[in-house]
Order: C-alpha cells, then structure tokens, then sequence
C-alpha cells in the first residue's frame, strides 16, 4: 500500500498541465481519456493534461483511472482537498462519494442508504448528471445482490428525469447503453427472456460501430435465444461470435464462445457435448494471464451439470468441490447460485446413493427459492409508480446518439414500463412459484431420457401399492429391456444410443394414462405400473407399443434396424414388498430374453417360498 501511495505522489510530481484549470476543459479532456482502452488510458495518463497542484486537477487525474484502479486508496484526497472539492466543486465531490462507496466493502444494504442519500442530494442541486451516475451504481449493486425488481423500479423513477442526460457512453453518467444494458440483465434474470431480448438488441443497435457493444451484444442475445429456445437463431449468434473470435484472435472472446457452446448444448440436452465444450474454455481460460473467477464459476457450473446427466459421480463430485472454492464475491447471480450448488450436491449424492442427505439438500435449495427481495422493495411502491406513469408524459426526448447524427427514439415506452408494473405482482408469485416446480421437477426426472427417474418412479409405485384397498384392486408391475441395446452402442455410437433411448421414452410415456408410472430403471431398462390392470390387459398394452415401435425408422436417428423389446410383467393384487416385485419382474424378463427376445412374460405374484414362477 505505501509504494502504490509513492508511486502515485511521484506520478503527480511529474506531470505538468497542458490544458487551463477549468470545468470544461478537464471535463472534456476526462471524457476522451475515458472513450480508450484501459493500455491506451494508461499511455494517455502519463503526459496527461491535469494540473496536480490544484484539488480540482489531482482529482480529475485521479478519475480518469475508473476502472483501471479499484483500490480506494489510489483515490485517497487529504482533508483540506476533500473540504476544498465540497466548497468550490460540490457536484465533484459528491460524484467521488459515490465512486467510493462502489469501491468499499460495506454491506449491500449500507450501499443503497449511500447511494439513495447521494441521489437526493444530487435531485435537489439538479446535478443530472451525479443523479444519472449515482442510480449506474445503485442499479449495479441491487442487480448482484439479486434484487433485480428494485433494479427495474429504480430505473424507472429516473427515466423521465433522464431524456435530456442519456448520453452514448459517458462515464460518472448512466448511459442510455447502460440502461438497455441493466434492464436486459434484470428481466433475464426474472426469466422474462422475450423482455430481455428485445433490451438486448436495443443496446446492441445503439452502438452498431463499438466492437465491445457487439460483442456484449451478441453475448446476451445467445443466452437470451437458447432460453426461448429459438436454438437455429442462437446458433446463427454463435456463428457470428465465431467469426469476431478469428478475426480479433482474442482469447477471451475464444472463452466466451466456448462457454455459450456449451450452454446450447446443455439445452439441447447433450450432456457430453457441454462437457467437451465447457473443459475447452476452462483450459483456454486457466492459461490467461489473469483470471475471472465469475468465468471460472460458470465453468464449473456447467462441468459439474454435464457429469450428473451423465451419471458420473466422482467426475460430478470433483468439478463441485472446484465450483465451491471459487471466492463467494465472484459469484454474481444472487440466491440463484445457492440454488445451483444445493441442487448440484443433491444430484451427486443421489448418484452415490445418499437419498436422505440429497433430500434435506433438495428441501434446502427449495427455501431459498423463496428468498424476499428485501425490505426496499413494497407493494405500495407499485401504486405511487403507477400514477406517476399516468401522470407524466412518456413521450422521451429524441438524443442524436451517433456520429452521424441520426436519432434514436428511447425505447423505454408506455406500453414496456406499463406492463412491467401491472406484472410486476404476479412475477414475483410466478417467478418463485416455478422455480419451486422447476426444482421438485429436476428432482424426480431423468436427464437424458425426461421421464421419471429411478428412484421417483420406484417411490411412486411403492406409495400406490401401499394404498390398495379394494379386493378387486389390481396392478402391473414391469421391467423393460431394449433388444440388443448393446450392439446398437458399439454399431453407431453413445450419441445415436442416447438419441434411440430417448425417442423410446418419448414414444412410450403417450402410451399411458396419468395414473400410470413410466420411468427409467437404469441404461436401456424402464419399469412400467400399469394402474387397475390385469396382466391380459398390461400384455395387450404393451403388444400395442410393440408393434408402434416395429414402424419407426431409426435412421432418421442415425441408427438401422427395428427397435424391440422384452419384458416381464407382474399382476398384483394386494400389498407387497416392492424389492419382491422388482425380482419377479426380473426374473420374467430374464426369461423373456432366453425365450428368444422381442416378447412380454406375465405372471401373477407368488411369495418368496413359491418357486417356478415362470
């Protein structure tokens, strides 16, 4: 710390003013230095204009180092400097308040009283400007807390004060790009991604020349796709961050590509695919010369989902304990990422076989979901914002935002900011309420074949078989077996074996009526409970499925031949010990597959003493 404090003195010392000491001058020349890259900042910085024997001038030099320096030391003022800056230039000294309250370590809600506190200050003075810089920041800090509703009402409440202030990339100003920018983020967050794509084409078109825009650009508009599931668009947007990737050759950019890969093939359910992908940018990343760790989280994230749906325990284990080490303070997604790590270690411990603990996991990362968006936040907000939108006019002032002078109507309309506060109510209730139903669904659902999974569909029938009552009440209970599933594997590969499984379940579960249970046993095998059925009538059923499946054409999947199945089916009609049936059905399937394949073996249930069941 005191070197960097003698380095700075000595860099002061040196430097000699080219440009008078006035407001504007050092505005102006601020405002250039800031258009250039942080290298070419640091060149402009050594011969730079400011006279740093002056308050005025020493904190000019010093804030032209925004984002560069992120120490609040480097922005150390003496007392008298301090006094000096809140006497003769009170807008400037309110503007570093600001900048140093975004640099300290206080709490997120010690930041907002700041932050609020500066914004009043700054209304009162009719400081435009500090106001717009002030909310930058304030909006900043609410999204990585995850307070993204407080994000989209605080931009709301400085919009109309803003149409004569939003500038094209001023910094110490709120930008019409950041506000594009800032509602993207917020309405993706709040899974509104048809809202977030049309902010993320706005703040893309608003700066068509800036390469970084594009490709922040092209960045949100993926993400934004392959959650709508418009996979031909996003792949269009992945060929167009390819070609920027080669052209520039930056590495970076390179790691971006590969992370938004692998996030389109997790989508796409392809588990290996996302692995491959994710463990290229991981490496390319590691190799940088500095590290993002928010990158490196988001890496892992994605190895560490990847290994579940490929049911690799050990591999999933191990890329968890590296996503968990990441510093917390990098982890930008608010309670959402608790949710990700709470069910990624319930996922792994299903894997291993640790069904209690995965469950008080699964029970965890559902109360989280249901986190509060903090006291800040209140319902009669949404009254008062209400009125003031009916009260004033929205009709924004047209800015002439590029060289070329054309106009750009700000696109923050009645109708977008209008149906924002009406739904604003019932977001808050859907958008907790599905992710509830999200996660229970994640619990109980297979990854590759999205069906029920093992151990849902094996508590499932156990609950049913506990609760026969009747005398007539009956049940089947099934195994089923692809055919020479293990030949179609080595034949045509994993992928075209997944691809088969999946078309199988697919085809299969709209052969069964809701009371039913269909879910996958383990590898090609699937357990099937047929509710209120004979065995006459489970064997009818799935002669039907066979014969649906003799008419599929599996090259479309890539594979040849027809797909068939043996099965061994058990009729119960009373309470029983499902390990038993599970045996039985086995036992059924077994002989199935030594009487030739391809057929359905039925038997009612016999007790453990009874032998020959077939």
């Amino acid at each position: 710390m005191f070197l960097r404090v003698v380095t700075v003195t000595l860099l002061l010392c040196l430097c000699h003013p080219l440009f008078a000491d006035t407001l504007v001058d050092y505005g102006a020349k601020r405002h250039e230095i800031l258009q250039l890259t942080p290298e070419s900042r640091l060149q402009a910085l050594t011969n730079h204009p400011f006279d740093i024997t002056t308050t005025l001038g020493k904190y000019f030099y010093l804030s032209s180092f925004l984002y560069i320096e992120n120490d609040p030391a480097f922005y150390t003022l003496t007392e008298t400097e301090l006094n000096t800056l809140r006497t003769d230039y009170p807008r400037y000294y309110y503007e570093r308040e600001a900048l140093m309250v975004w640099l300290s370590d206080l709490s997120y809600d010690e930041q907002f009283e700041k932050y609020r506190a500066i914004q009043s200050i700054a209304r009162e003075n009719n400081w435009p400007r500090i106001e717009g810089w002030t909310t930058s920041l304030l909006v900043y800090s609410l999204l990585t807390a995850g307070l993204h509703f407080n994000a989209i009402l605080e931009i709301n409440n400085y919009i109309p004060l803003s149409s004569d202030n939003l500038s094209q990339g001023m910094a110490y100003d709120y930008s019409l790009s950041d506000i594009f920018h800032n509602m993207y983020s917020a309405l993706f967050s709040l899974g509104d991604f048809k809202g977030a794509l049309e902010f993320c084409r706005k703040y893309k078109n608003n700066a068509p020349e800036d390469p970084d825009v594009q490709i922040d650009g092209l960045s949100c508009e993926i993400l934004t796709l392959i959650n709508l599931k418009k996979f031909d668009e996003a792949w269009v947007s992945l060929k167009k961050m390819s070609k920027l990737a080669e052209d520039t050759g930056r590495d970076d950019l390179k790691v971006q590509l590969l992370t938004y890969s692998a996030v389109y093939f997790r989508e796409q359910e392809r588990p290996e695919l996302t692995f491959l992908y994710a463990k290229d940018a991981l490496e390319l990343h590691l190799k940088a010369e500095s590290i993002q760790y928010s990158t490196e989280y988001s890496l892992y994230k994605l190895l560490t989902a990847s290994q579940i749906e490929l049911n690799n325990s050990d591999e999933a284990g191990f890329y968890l304990n590296k996503m968990q080490n990441v510093p917390e303070t990098f982890r930008t997604e608010g309670p959402r990422e608790n949710v990700n790590e709470l069910y990624a270690k319930a996922k792994v411990q299903s894997l291993n076989g640790e069904h209690a603990k995965a469950n008080l996991h699964y029970e965890e990362a559902i109360k989280v979901l249901f986190y509060k968006e903090k006291a800040n936040f209140s319902f009669s907000q949404l009254k008062s914002i209400d009125n003031a939108i009916d009260a004033r006019d929205l009709s924004l002032t047209k800015e002439k935002l590029s060289q070329k002078e054309l106009h750009f109507t700000i696109a923050v309309s009645v109708a977008i900011i209008s149906s924002l506060v009406a739904l604003i109510v019932g977001l808050i209730l859907w958008r907790h309420l599905s992710k509830k139903r999200n996660l229970e669904h994640f619990s109980r659902i297979d990854s590759l074949t999205r069906v029920y999974n093992r151990w849902f569909a094996i508590d499932t029938i156990k609950a049913r078989i506990n609760h026969m009552k009747r005398q007539d009440d009956k049940i089947c209970v099934a195994l089923i077996d692809l055919d020479h599933f293990k030949r179609l594997n080595d034949l045509f590969g994993h992928q075209i074996g997944d691809a088969v499984l999946s078309h199988f379940a697919r085809l299969s579960k709209y052969q069964f009526h809701d009371a039913d249970v269909f879910g996958r046993y383990g590898g090609e095998t699937f357990v099937l409970m047929l509710s209120d059925a004979t065995q006459n009538e489970a064997k009818e059923k799935l002669q039907s499925l066979r014969n649906i499946l003799s008419q599929q054409d599996l090259t479309k999947l890539g594979a040849e031949g027809t797909l068939t199945f043996s099965a061994g089916v058990v009729e119960i009609n009373e309470k029983a010990e499902i390990d038993l049936i599970l045996s039985q059905c086995d036992k059924l399937l077994y002989a199935a597959k030594q009487n030739g394949r391809n057929q359905v073996i039925c038997a009612p249930l016999r007790s453990d003493s009874q032998q020959g069941i077939v």
